[in-house]
């Protein structure tokens, strides 16, 4: 069996009793190989056990949103972003530009527009490279503002969708990934936390189509195929159901869900309609 985290062949490799992925001898301690259940660990002193249990009885769940944890081993600390999640943000964020740049063609076509037009392609796929990455760290910022451990992953299986709808004209199905996050939550935390994703996108639609009545020829359609992007992203993010965000801010409150729901469906028929 090959170890997880770096590819060596192990005839006794070690399980994890947190993320149950196997290891290495070099890599079978949780810090070794950057564990992404390692919050799992945390053990509470036993002083603060009759005060937590007290809090549990009055409020549950309420007044727990910010522990605190202590590790029985050192954790290897990251950055901001980690080069794991570095690498599957560059990964999603290549998808979402074939899908950005495809938007409005048939099969093959955007590969040529590329060779013809290599400028507006560049300034293109940056665009759509932020509108992408501002979604997925808005998750991240706001959950890691609650004290939470938050990365973008790759979902393999909507990854291969989205590629699968880059030559599909008009359907586009835009969930490469999503921010996985861990520790002790309320429902209004993960709510937020989903919330910001589809809020940003929001946002960056409304400023889109701005500049689109201020611009002409190609650079106003520019504008309006990324507040098309933009805003299908966070209707499509919105959709209460699976492991969208929509179906934890459905759980969360509902008439929050169906007033952020509702103002990006406007926006989204705003935008085909110009």
């Amino acid at each position: 069996m090959k170890c997880q985290y770096c590819g060596k062949n192990v005839d006794l490799p070690f399980r994890c009793s947190f993320c149950g992925m196997y290891h290495c001898e070099e890599h079978r301690l949780p810090e070794n190989h950057h564990c992404p259940e390692l919050w799992k660990a945390a053990l509470i002193k036993p002083s603060e056990k009759e005060k937590i249990s007290g809090l549990r009885e009055e409020r549950p769940f309420e007044s727990l949103s910010q522990p605190t944890f202590q590790y029985p081993f050192k954790i290897k600390r990251e950055g901001w972003i980690s080069t794991t999640e570095l690498a599957h943000l560059t990964i999603g964020a290549l998808i979402v530009m074939a899908v950005g740049l495809a938007w409005d063609s048939v099969g093959l076509e955007w590969v040529f527009k590329i060779f013809s037009d290599p400028i507006s392609t560049f300034i293109s796929a940056a665009i759509f490279t932020f509108i992408f990455l501002s979604h997925e760290l808005a998750h991240k910022a706001v959950a890691k503002q609650y004290g939470l451990w938050a990365e973008f992953r790759i979902n393999p299986i909507g990854a291969a969708f989205t590629v699968m709808t880059i030559a599909v004209p008009l359907i586009k199905i835009i969930s490469p990934g999503a921010v996985v996050i861990a520790g002790a939550a309320n429902k209004k935390v993960i709510g937020v936390s989903a919330l910001a994703g589809p809020l940003t996108s929001i946002g960056l639609t409304g400023v889109f189509l701005f500049f689109v009545f201020l611009f002409h020829g190609s650079l106003n359609t520019l504008l309006l195929n990324s507040a098309a992007l933009s805003i299908w992203i966070a209707v499509l993010n919105l959709v209460p159901f699976g492991i969208f965000d929509g179906a934890k801010v459905f759980w969360w409150n509902k008439a929050v869900w169906a007033t952020s729901f509702t103002v990006a469906v406007v926006l989204m028929l705003f935008t085909l309609l110009i």
